[in-house]
């Protein structure tokens, strides 16, 4: 029997009731089964099967910015000091939402293995890149199968939430593609015919040609990947014969002394796998974040919100586009989000902003925040970056609308209402920015700064704000 595991070195890189209201990000709230201990103790999640000495319960978490745990266990009765159950139909959603979860990984590697991929032109060259196509991109990529297969697969999943959480308005929307490139020596030759090839972004959202450009450093950590793959293939392959051996010669009781071994040995694989799956995630967390951003971009001006002139608005066409300020807050918003079970959730503050916001409005740190009669006025210049000097005002201009976006979306829940297509349709007629923001946000423009600045200076990072 083989013995050996392989994992793969890591490279580092740079860098309650059912639903009663829209699927605001972050907002959705799962129904669940609870019981409640004689102790106090409460327990949410699924009651799997009863009978009158004991229940089986399927304990479900969701703990902000990271991903649903679950635990099955059993609880006494006489331990129990209530139980409220769920209606059939809560009951059917949730069961179909726990189904649509993956913590092992085996759900990802089954839907990467089944994908389609067929040559691609890539730098001029025929056939020397690889593409998959999606009803919302078109990912082409020289970098190895497996990175690629696996930002195929996130990306079907993250344009699968967006269509969630802002369904598509346009029927005729062109897929955006989105170029990967395996180190930046590549980036820089794909970004040429933008003529961005001093950009210090890491990817960046073309809207005219309806195009994404990523570089990152992919194929070292795509090759290794690749080769623990194979082992592991490899491992299962003489794992089954093994088995098919044993099963011709030996019979119960004594044959499941031999499969037992068997069982621990797929399981050490079956463990690399999910070790090396985690390895890629924390290599490649950067890749996907930015990657995750711009294509909030694309979705949000191809299938939702497209620019619109002021005579087509007026015509009643649609709203027209985002405001520069609020593409890029939501994108950001949206770049740490869980997506599981096809949901995008971000309820969570990201840490790392918050505490930046924290700092600049104790003046710790560059000045404090963005004024927002400046930020409401800004353009697609302000967030991008040519030189050091330019990427700290883009910095300070991205971290300003991360923390107005969250705002909207999480405390004020203004994100896809009504009002919130008023507002659109006023800046896109050309009315006042700052007047449409303060009918958007029922305050004058002062008022709401101050109350805002004091929203984040409470935040927590899981989201919520101390009374």
């Amino acid at each position: 029997m083989p013995r050996s595991v392989l994992l793969f070195a890591v490279v580092v890189l740079v860098a309650g009731p059912a639903l009663a209201q829209p699927a605001t990000p972050g907002l959705t709230k799962w129904p669940f089964d609870e019981i409640t201990l004689a102790n106090g103790a409460v327990f949410q999640g699924l009651i799997l099967d009863e009978n009158p000495a004991e229940v089986r319960f399927q304990t479900v978490r969701r703990p902000p910015g990271k991903p649903t745990f679950t635990l099955t266990t059993k609880f006494a009765r006489q331990d129990i000091a209530a139980v409220k159950r769920l209606a059939d139909a809560d009951r059917a959603v949730l069961k179909e939402r726990l189904a649509e979860l993956d913590p092992d990984g085996s759900g990802e590697r089954k839907r990467m293995e089944s994908l389609e991929l067929t040559p691609a032109v890539w730098l001029g060259k025929p056939a020397a890149g690889k593409r998959y196509d999606s009803d919302y991109f078109a990912l082409v990529s020289d970098a190895p199968e497996e990175v690629t297969r696996r930002a195929a697969v996130r990306l079907e999943q993250i344009y699968t939430a967006f269509a969630r959480f802002l369904p598509p308005t346009v029927a005729d929307a062109r897929p955006t593609v989105i170029m990967l490139a395996p180190d930046v020596e590549v980036y820089k030759l794909l970004l040429a015919p933008l003529g961005q090839t001093g950009l210090l972004n890491e990817a960046v959202y073309d809207p005219r040609s309806n195009l994404i450009v990523c570089g990152n450093e992919l194929r070292r950590l795509g090759d290794e990947l690749q080769i623990a793959k194979v082992h592991h293939s490899q491992q299962v392959v003489a794992l089954d014969r093994y088995e098919e051996g044993v099963r011709r010669l030996y019979r119960k009781p004594e044959l499941d002394r031999h499969l037992e071994p068997i069982a621990r040995e797929r399981r050490r694989v079956w463990a690399a796998d999910r070790a090396n799956g985690t390895k890629f995630d924390a290599a490649t967390a950067r890749l996907f974040a930015v990657l995750y951003h711009e294509s909030f971009h694309a979705y949000a001006a191809g299938f939702v919100y497209p620019p619109l002139t002021p005579e087509q608005v007026r015509a009643g066409k649609g709203t027209g586009e985002l405001p520069r300020w609020l593409n890029e807050g939501l994108a950001q918003v949206f770049e740490t989000a869980v997506v599981e079970a096809g949901e995008l959730r971000a309820e969570h503050a990201d840490r790392a902003r918050l505490d930046q916001v924290k700092d600049r409005l104790r003046q710790k740190n560059g000045g404090g925040l963005v004024p927002l009669s400046d930020l409401l006025t800004s353009g697609r210049e302000t967030f991008l970056a040519h030189h050091a000097n330019e990427k700290a005002v883009a910095d300070r201009a991205y971290l300003t609308c991360w923390a107005l976006a969250h705002d909207l979306t999480f405390d004020r829940r203004l994100i896809g209402t009504a009002k919130f297509k008023r507002y659109l349709t006023a800046v896109n007629t050309g009315a006042d920015p700052r007047a449409a923001f303060e009918d958007l946000v029922g305050q004058p423009l002062a008022a709401f700064e101050k109350d805002w600045h004091t929203y984040l200076t409470k935040l927590q990072p899981n989201g919520t704000v101390p009374k």
